[in-house]
Order: structure tokens, then sequence, then C-alpha cells
């Protein structure tokens, strides 16, 4: 999807969402996210609150948009500082902003800051509101070839000096254990989009070699002999962030 087409359908969505908040996030809180990985930048927390507008709207769970707006948007925060335990420092983040106290009631920050620790929420520990089921879906990947680019960004920050081929094997794995139809990935609350999706991704995870070849192509890869640091991945998708 084109980042033109994300900010055009956000624009539509969030038409009800409080000016002043959607003006203090893009001042205060957008900006943090340069420190992230770039497979968890600005790009893709704009992709989040698409994709959470998205199901609240096909799905009529009629919940309130200034929260839905303010737990996408904060979601990520500070996964550049731990990204094991980074649901917990961006929502204990959102809840220490005395700011966020002009737009919602102490009730509203305690969902906010809940759903956003819940958004990692596994099958044996479900989130504890709707809203915590909505961000934790609307943060599941919806088109293969992202997957591929922000999985390869977070290469670069974690196993830097692996191989190429080593990390195509390793990532295949990964990404069959993650959407095979055994154990799939925790989703809440599904759409055509998902489900079109996950369809898709299962049918390329049958042909092991067509799957790395796209995720080469994808990303750019010149040799699999290089290092993942070697690399440098699809600099559109940079270019398409720093220009937000």
């Amino acid at each position: 999807m084109e980042v033109q087409k994300i900010l055009d359908e956000i624009e539509q969505y969030t038409g009800e969402v409080s000016p002043e908040l959607k003006k203090y996030i893009a001042d205060n809180i957008f900006q943090q996210y340069s420190k992230n990985d770039k497979g968890h930048g600005l790009l893709h927390i704009l992709e989040v609150i698409r994709r959470s507008f998205a199901l609240n709207q096909n799905l009529d769970l009629g919940l309130d948009k200034n929260m839905i707006y303010a737990i996408a948007s904060c979601h990520d925060l500070g996964k550049y500082i731990n990204s094991d335990i980074h649901e917990k420092i961006a929502a204990e983040t959102f809840f220490k902003d005395e700011n966020m106290k002009k737009f919602f009631s102490d009730e509203q920050r305690t969902i906010i800051k809940e759903a956003i620790e819940d958004h990692r929420s596994s099958k044996k520990d479900h989130p504890r509101t709707k809203y915590g089921e909505l961000i934790s879906s609307a943060d599941r990947n919806t088109r293969i070839e992202i997957v591929f680019i922000r999985s390869f960004f977070v290469a670069h920050e974690r196993m830097p000096d692996m191989n190429i081929e080593e990390y195509l094997d390793f990532t295949y794995k990964r990404l069959s254990k993650r959407y095979g139809e055994e154990e799939p990935e925790n989703m809440f609350l599904e759409d055509d989009n998902y489900r079109g999706f996950l369809k898709d991704m299962r049918e390329l995870l049958k042909h092991e070699e067509k799957l790395k070849n796209r995720y080469c192509e994808v990303n750019h890869i010149k040799s699999r002999q290089n290092k993942v640091c070697e690399e440098a991945g699809e600099l559109d998708y940079i270019a398409s962030k720093n220009s937000i």
C-alpha cells in the first residue's frame, strides 16, 4: 500500500477524532518513533492506526475514536529501550503523560494503558477489553511484502552478522510457525483483509525456495553470501517513512 493511500484512509477514518489530540500526538509522539528500529517506525504506526479504524468500522465495534487513535499512536513507544517489555514501557509512557489528561478521563486513560499493555497478548493471556483486542489485531501484518520488509529491518538490529542464507532458513522456520495452521498467531478480530493475507502466506509457505526468492527480491538482496548488515534492504520503505 502506498504511503499516500495510508494517509488518505487515515484522514477519512479520523475525521471525528479531536483535532487537538491529533496535533498533540503529531507534535510530541510521532517523532519518538525515529528511535525505534525501522520495522517499528512511524510508517508501521500509521498502518496500525489505519487498521484499527478499519476494523472498528468493518466489524461495527462502536469504540471511542479518540481512544483508538491514542492507543494505536502510542503502542510501540520505547521499543528501542527494551523490545521484550516494550508494551509495558509504552503503556507507562502514555499514562505518565500529563497532557493526555486534557483529552481523557482517568477511567479512559486506564483502559488505554491496559490496551497498550495487552497488544502482545497470547492466547493464554486474553486482552482485558475490546480495545486491547482491537490494537492486538490491528498490529498484525496484512501484506506479505510488509512482513518481509519489516522483518529484515528488525534483523539489521538484532542479527546483523548472520549470513543471509542462514537468515533465510531462520526466517522461513519462524514464518512457518507464526502463520502455519497448527499454531497460528493470536488474532482476536479478523476481517476479510487479514483472512486473504493469511491464505496467501500459507500458500507461499508451501514452497520454501519460492518464498526465499521473493523475500530476496522484495528486500533487493544482492547475494545470499553476504551478511545481513551488508544488505541495505528496501530503501524506498525508509524514504517513505522519513517523508511523512
